[in-house]
């Protein structure tokens, strides 16, 4: 088995997801992709290493909160894309 916590797969899948998704919203090209998976991903997974949780009520699995992961991939994202644009 490997050593990596469940928050940090939890991370990465759901930062490819919204950077597939941002992909979707604003790439224009495919060569476009890798930025946006891996602006996603990372957003996802600082949050996560950071242990942001600003909602404590709300569950974490893993150890991830995701709303603020959702906050900080898609400022993220979305900070790629005026740049990519730019």
């Amino acid at each position: 088995m490997s050593g990596f916590a469940p928050g940090m797969y939890i991370a990465a899948l759901l930062g490819l997801v919204y950077g597939s998704l941002a992909h979707l919203l604003w790439g224009r090209h495919w060569l476009h992709l890798p930025l946006f998976l891996i602006g996603g991903a990372l957003g996802c997974l600082i949050t996560w290493a950071a242990g942001i949780q600003i909602f404590k009520q709300l569950p974490a699995p893993g150890g991830l909160a995701v709303p603020e992961a959702t906050v900080v991939a898609w400022l993220l994202l979305s900070g790629i894309a005026a740049i990519r644009r730019a």
